[in-house]
């Protein structure tokens, strides 16, 4: 099936009610996807809508366009977000052109999606209408204060209690929701390394192929580095800088306070347009947080998806579709749900099928944030001269000369082809329909003894998932497939 159609999806058998704490990109996301099998969804959101709407730019890779494709939202998109084709990579210091990125139709092609920019409001716009549209309930400056997993409850700041069946943690790795299943609050140890983002007008002429093209901009330095991208049909750009941090302190939704002149020193005065037209800058602390071994809480049916569950550095390509993709896949799992027994196998499901996955995307996203901030040395040197004679060449600069396709753009293609709502069908079909046959049997058995006792056991807990970013390997311990 192409990526591009909207076909209806499985509707659940048996409709409950999620309580999504959150209501950001991943709970809007989380909330349409399980409007859309059917199940019952109230989002709380403890900002205004104005004020979660945020101005930052996004970047959606195929991994995430082709879900949202899939979900009839290609229309919209169309609407609001720019189809990005290359990226130019230049020298922060001296502006020096190291080579050019450009998105082929056959990568394309195999990964069912395409590249494309936009500013965070846009893409939250366009979840909150379709997430109504489908009957999702979404409350704001309904800020949750306390959270009852055993009962499935959370309490606001108003003293209101709010229930559901299922509780999902999607508000960020600040949140009262990661707290609650790990059972304390972490904040992630500083990096060294913030970023600074913030949008502006008028590209300089320099830069005037990103307008033509749609393209992202980047630029390496001595520790730091610069992401620039058209937005709102090319009349803004959206700019993130890259540089050491002195205070390990902002995170998004933080008041912009910074004046960009200020951060961005050394910058080639080819670069400075950017730097003087751009307006107030919201500065964000890069934090590396340890992965968390469970998302779903021992005593109750809560569980954990986009930044509760798995932070990214801010700013990064992947963070965004990877908090879009729990949510499809959350969805897709309960679309099979058919009797109240099964939820808690679907949120341990869901846990299995996601940790491997954005485990690698994450580390790959931390090296990439490091790699074009490095600091100077050999193995920055290397890098921009590699990239400079491919650029000279007219080749890819991420994909190697000669033939040969670098390691690192092997990785991306990888994590652009991945199709998740696929991987969690894949699930259903090798395991779900597995342990749902060996139940009915088992009943069928004590029906036909008039024993329970007599009838034959199958233990599930020696079994385990593992998921690898092309296919689901379905092994049990002992080595047998299924």
């Amino acid at each position: 099936m192409s990526a591009e159609s909207s076909t209806a999806p499985l509707q659940t058998a048996h409709p409950i009610s999620f309580l999504v704490i959150g209501g950001g990109i991943a709970g809007l996301a989380c909330a349409l996807a399980l409007r859309r099998v059917g199940h019952h969804v109230l989002v709380l959101e403890r900002q205004d809508r104005d004020s979660v709407h945020g101005e930052s730019g996004i970047r959606l890779p195929p991994n995430l366009t082709k879900i949202l494709f899939h979900w009839g939202l290609k229309d919209a998109l169309k609407q609001k977000a720019l189809v990005s084709h290359t990226i130019l990579f230049t020298q922060y210091e001296s502006g020096d052109y190291l080579g050019s990125q450009v998105w082929s139709q056959d990568v394309l092609k195999e990964t069912r999606g395409v590249f494309m920019v936009l500013t965070h409001a846009e893409l939250y716009d366009i979840l909150y209408d379709a997430a109504t549209r489908a009957g999702a309930q979404i409350r704001y400056n309904s800020e949750v204060v306390e959270i009852d997993a055993s009962e499935r409850e959370v309490t606001l700041a108003s003293g209101d209690k709010v229930s559901g069946d299922v509780l999902v943690g999607a508000d960020g790795e600040f949140g009262p929701s990661r707290a609650a299943v790990i059972g304390q609050q972490v904040r992630g140890a500083p990096t060294g390394l913030a970023i600074t983002v913030v949008s502006g007008k008028h590209l300089p002429p320099n830069l005037s192929q990103l307008r033509d093209d749609n393209g992202v901009f980047v630029a390496f330095g001595d520790g730091r580095a610069i992401v620039a991208f058209p937005v709102h049909d090319q009349e803004d750009f959206a700019f993130q800088f890259y540089g050491p941090d002195d205070s390990g302190e902002g995170r998004f939704g933080d008041e912009p306070s910074v004046p960009l002149v200020e951060i961005a020193s050394k910058v080639d005065s080819r670069l400075e347009p950017i730097v003087r037209h751009a307006r107030q800058a919201t500065r964000i602390t890069v934090r590396a947080h340890s992965d968390l071994e469970d998302w779903v809480e021992d005593d109750g049916r809560m569980v954990l998806i986009g930044e509760a569950a798995h932070p990214f550095p801010p700013g990064t390509i992947q963070a965004t579709a990877m908090a879009v993709e729990d949510g499809a896949v959350l969805a897709k799992l309960f679309s099979h749900l058919s009797e109240e027994r099964q939820i808690e196998s679907f949120l341990y499901a869901f846990q299995e099928l996601r940790q491997s996955r954005t485990r690698s995307v994450r580390a790959s996203e931390f090296g990439n944030a490091f790699f074009m901030a490095m600091p100077a040395c050999d193995a920055s040197r290397q890098r921009d001269e590699g990239m400079r004679m491919l650029g000279e060449k007219g080749l890819n600069v991420l994909e190697g000369g000669d033939g040969e396709t670098s390691g690192a753009w092997n990785e991306v293609r990888t994590i652009f082809g991945y199709d998740c709502e696929d991987e969690a069908d894949d699930w259903w079909v090798q395991w779900g329909l597995l342990r749902e046959r060996a139940l009915q049997g088992r009943q069928a058995g004590d029906e036909g003894n008039g024993d329970a006792s007599a009838a034959p056991q199958f233990d599930f807990s020696a079994f385990t998932v593992e998921v690898s970013e092309t296919a689901t390997d379905t092994t049990s311990e002992n080595g047998h497939e299924w």
